[in-house]
């Protein structure tokens, strides 16, 4: 938090880079952390937080933006910010990022646990610590559903691992109100249950858990396509207004090439692109080397988040933060700090933060991206 501050004094006030959240979409420079923190995305998570998801389809708001744009963003994260904004001096801005702090601290905890039922208590530690110092880490105090997906990640696989199928079922729906890659985690539970249900475990509860994971995704998609007049209208919004798509990787593929072999000049001589692929490569390295260290539920839920996340159209310089609710890749390097000397963890774990606030600085202050 710090270096982001150090870089938010010294950034370019007159570089236009943030959207206002108006339907005019006009733009502005950054002026504080605090603009990092409610930035892009975080911009219509405070909307919903202080107002709800609005009127009737065709209305607008006070800023002039269609109640409809709402619909697009998953709703679970405002509403839990919403009862707050009833708190005296609580602001949509101030919920959400309490909803923010709560959450990566369960995230965490969540992780501690998995970590400690697969290798004890210093891995458990480790790998919460690995998870903070991410170098997308800075957006799990922002205004985003990373943390709170994350957590309820975390806690549904444990339950997996623990083979509570209804705890895991109902986590597994609740966060397909969160996101639409919650689909990894709905996936992941369903397929565990429908194991544990073939393999005559649990009684009926597996069959409970496959019936409540995609409870969440599905209701929300229904009532959100409702509204708009039909599933194709969902999606088309999401697409001609934010540019959101399934497009196999096309996107990402090109942005990859244009980087590696020099197709684009422009986009080789990116930086943030060039940062994006290298935390690309290294989350594919970590996951080849989880397979062999991890139950099978971990590597697969961590798999289809790549999946997803890279399948679809989006800025490269997302991947990051797209990525970090896919926290069992870096179970591998909680094995290795666990057993290191403190000092050699002061070392690396201090330099890990300390990189990852440059980058978290870096990120929408010189280069003009979210956190």
């Amino acid at each position: 938090m710090y270096v982001l501050g150090a870089f938010a004094h010294a950034r370019d006030p007159g570089r236009q880079v943030y959207p206002d959240g108006s339907i005019n979409n006009q733009w502005r420079g950054f002026t504080s952390y605090l603009d990092a923190l409610v930035s892009w995305d975080a911009r219509w998570y405070v909307k919903i937080a202080g107002s709800g998801l609005g009127g009737p389809v065709g209305a607008v708001d006070a800023d002039g933006v269609p109640y409809e744009l709402r619909l697009m963003f998953f709703p679970l994260y405002p509403w839990l910010a919403r009862p707050l904004t009833y708190l005296p001096f609580i602001s949509p801005v101030t919920a959400c990022l309490i909803v923010s702090f709560v959450s990566a601290v369960a995230a965490a905890w969540g992780m501690y646990a998995i970590g400690r039922h697969l290798h004890g208590h210093r891995v458990g530690v480790m790998l919460a610590a690995v998870w903070a110092v991410a170098p997308a880490a800075m957006t799990q105090n922002g205004a985003f559903t990373e943390s709170l997906f994350t957590a309820l990640a975390a806690w549904a696989l444990y339950a997996v691992l623990k083979e509570r199928w209804l705890i895991a079922g109902i986590l597994a729906g609740v966060s397909g109100l969160s996101r639409p890659t919650a689909a990894a985690l709905i996936g992941t539970v369903g397929l565990a249950a429908l194991i544990a249900a073939v393999s005559r475990r649990g009684g009926w509860r597996p069959y409970a858990a496959m019936l409540l994971a995609p409870a969440g995704l599905l209701a929300y998609l229904a009532w959100a396509s409702a509204r708009l007049g039909g599933l194709s209208r969902y999606f088309s919004v999401h697409d001609s207004t934010f540019g959101a798509r399934w497009d196999y990787g096309e996107n990402l593929w090109g942005m990859v090439t244009d980087i590696v072999i020099g197709v684009d000049d422009d986009n080789a001589a990116k930086p943030i692109r060039v940062l994006s692929l290298l935390i690309l490569a290294g989350f594919v390295v970590l996951l080849l080397l989880t397979v062999r260290r991890a139950p099978w539920q971990l590597t697969l839920f961590a798999l289809v988040t790549l999946i997803l996340s890279t399948g679809s159209r989006a800025h490269m310089s997302m991947t990051g933060r797209h990525l970090l609710p896919a926290f069992p890749v870096l179970l591998v390097p909680a094995i290795l700090l666990a057993r290191a000397s403190k000092r050699d963890l002061i070392v690396v774990l201090g330099t890990m933060a300390l990189l990852s606030g440059w980058y978290a600085g870096w990120l929408p202050f010189i280069s003009g991206q979210a956190i």
